[in-house]
């Protein structure tokens, strides 16, 4: 039987998580590992290295008309990306 003050194990994580700062760490690791979902496959495919610093996501791109591409979208990215987080971690992009 529940008791009224009970929260849930995932809850009470997110909270301590949140408390000792740790949070911000484990968003911007997600950012990475969600390139490949929000981009697709082939996008991914093309990215060589990806990376986080400070709110800014750095991307080495393997063909530079795809870095153009994704330049000229790279609002709509920061946006999908950071919906996908549930946060606003990406401030920007960075296209190498």
């Amino acid at each position: 039987m529940r008791k009224k003050d009970t929260q849930a194990i995932g809850d009470v994580v997110k909270e301590l998580l949140k408390k000792q700062r740790l949070n911000r760490g484990l968003l911007e690791n997600r950012a990475v590992h969600y390139w490949s979902k929000v981009l697709g496959d082939s996008v991914a495919k093309a990215t060589r290295r990806i990376f986080i610093k400070n709110g800014v996501l750095f991307v080495e791109l393997t063909s530079s008309v795809l870095r153009n591409e994704l330049m000229m979208w790279k609002d709509k990215i920061i946006i999908n990306l950071n919906i996908a987080l549930g946060e606003n971690i990406v401030k920007d992009i960075v296209f190498r």
